[in-house]
């Protein structure tokens, strides 16, 4: 019985912990997702666009990456935020496509 109790209290620790490590990465890559789609939009619209305009797009590539990324990869990503290994590239690509079917993003 003791046995199990601590793999249940590990399973537990494991499940906070990425949870934590999610939401360090949302934090982190939507604040960097906004900046850079500003920049790659500029002048775009006629109007100038801020960060605010990107808020439900960046949210949504974020809980996707947090969603598919390895446990590994999430890490890296909180380790260093503004990282874009290769792997990143490939989970953002699905994630734009996934991001502009989802029926809850406007523009």
């Amino acid at each position: 019985m003791s046995i199990f109790r601590s793999f249940v209290l590990l399973g537990f620790f494991l499940l906070v912990s990425n949870q934590s490590y999610a939401q360090a990465i949302s934090k982190d890559y939507q604040k960097n997702c906004a900046r850079e789609q500003v920049a790659e939009h500029q002048g775009i619209k006629g109007k100038a666009l801020t960060e605010e305009d990107f808020t439900a797009y960046c949210g949504c590539q974020a809980n996707f990456i947090s969603k598919t990324a390895s446990n590994r990869q999430v890490n890296e990503l909180v380790m260093n935020p503004k990282a874009k290994p290769e792997w990143l590239k490939v989970i953002e690509l699905k994630a734009m496509k996934a991001c502009f079917t989802d029926p809850k993003m406007t523009t």
